[in-house]
């Protein structure tokens, strides 16, 4: 007779079975459940930077700004955070920038440091009423990165184009790179003596238009600004600087360097606002190859002007130069206006119309 099969024995098989599938499931869970986490993560993220630029957009268009652009796309999962704004266009009061990309690429596990690259086209315009418009014009766009704080402020702003081109009054300067520079405290400043913005700018490589200024040569080879705007940042309307103004507010010119032909000029000092909110200044210069620069100048002064500036040159001379040239050391101001060397008035300066 044969032997019927045992029940337990039947289902034991089954059990195994049936718990196989549920570690498989288990497992599959485990893999799952953080990628679906991560995801979430992520597109969260990616609206938090959507509302982030649209909010940004809404202020500054409060604030008077003109801000258009076209499409406005995020994208990038899942190792990436990329916010792409077609045609970016942003006008203030006497600026005025085009472009033809702006791309913003940050990791979702860093999205303070973002890089940014400006494909294509860019163009910025600067006009100031009485006075020929400035236009900067970068056929190739540029790179840079931004640093912000976990509280939303900037940190840090660095920016870089090659082979751009200047163009004022008809007269086009090829320039080789220009590189910008941005710092801000984490918080306005509480007192004036403290920095609410830092700034940077380094331009090389500028070709000037024939017979500029012929005994300096068409090659600027460098200039360098740095500055430091001091006491609460403010906005450049008459109101706001006048406010800033009234409350001590200065620019603290650490270094602007020209290095031009047989020319090197390095200034420091100090910029604030008259009460018609124009510039006036108090800087200290050391000039090497002066004698060149008052070559240059010289149609613009009067003889005996020229005269009295060549005199005190010579005296103001020490052979203090790299090989022993002659280095001038003086101090610079401006006022009502004009620029003076000295006690010597070299040039007339154009009124700003904020």
């Amino acid at each position: 007779m044969p032997l019927m099969p045992s029940p337990l024995n039947s289902s034991a098989p089954r059990r195994l079975l049936t718990g196989r599938r549920i570690a498989a499931l288990l497992g599959l869970m485990v893999l799952l459940l953080p990628a679906a986490a991560y995801s979430l993560w992520w597109w969260q993220a990616a609206r938090t930077v959507r509302g982030g630029l649209e909010s940004w957009v809404a202020e500054q268009r409060a604030n008077g700004a003109v801000v258009e652009h076209g499409r406005l796309t995020v994208g990038g999962f899942p190792f990436t955070l990329r916010a792409e704004l077609e045609r970016p266009h942003l006008a203030t009061r006497g600026a005025d920038w085009q472009g033809t990309r702006l791309t913003a690429e940050a990791p979702p596990w860093n999205p303070t440091r973002i890089a940014l690259t400006f494909p294509g086209e860019h163009r910025l315009t600067v006009v100031q009423a009485g006075q020929p418009p400035l236009d900067l014009l970068a056929p190739r766009g540029g790179n840079g990165e931004v640093t912000m704080r976990m509280s939303g402020t900037l940190e840090r702003l660095v920016l870089r184009f090659t082979d751009l081109t200047a163009q004022v009054a008809g007269q086009q300067v090829p320039v080789a790179s220009l590189d910008v520079g941005a710092a801000q405290p984490d918080s306005p400043p509480a007192e004036r003596g403290v920095a609410g913005l830092t700034l940077t700018l380094t331009a090389d490589g500028l070709t000037l238009p024939d017979g500029v200024v012929p005994n300096l040569g068409r090659e600027v080879r460098r200039t360098e600004l740095t500055l430091r705007v001091m006491g609460t940042l403010p906005r450049p309307e008459p109101a706001s600087l006048s406010a800033w103004s009234r409350d001590g507010g200065t620019v603290e010119v650490d270094r602007l360097a020209l290095d031009w032909g047989p020319l090197g000029a390095v200034l420091s000092g100090t910029l604030a606002l008259d009460a018609q909110l124009q510039p006036q200044a108090a800087l200290t210069a050391e000039i090497r190859g002066a004698p060149a620069i008052l070559d240059a100048i010289k149609p613009l002064m009067r003889p005996n002007e020229a005269a009295i500036a060549r005199t005190i040159l010579a005296m103001l001379a020490r052979p203090t130069g790299p090989n022993g040239e002659p280095v001038v050391t003086a101090p610079v101001t401006v006022q009502d206006r004009a620029l003076f060397v000295g006690p010597l008035r070299v040039a007339a300066l154009p009124k700003i119309v904020w």
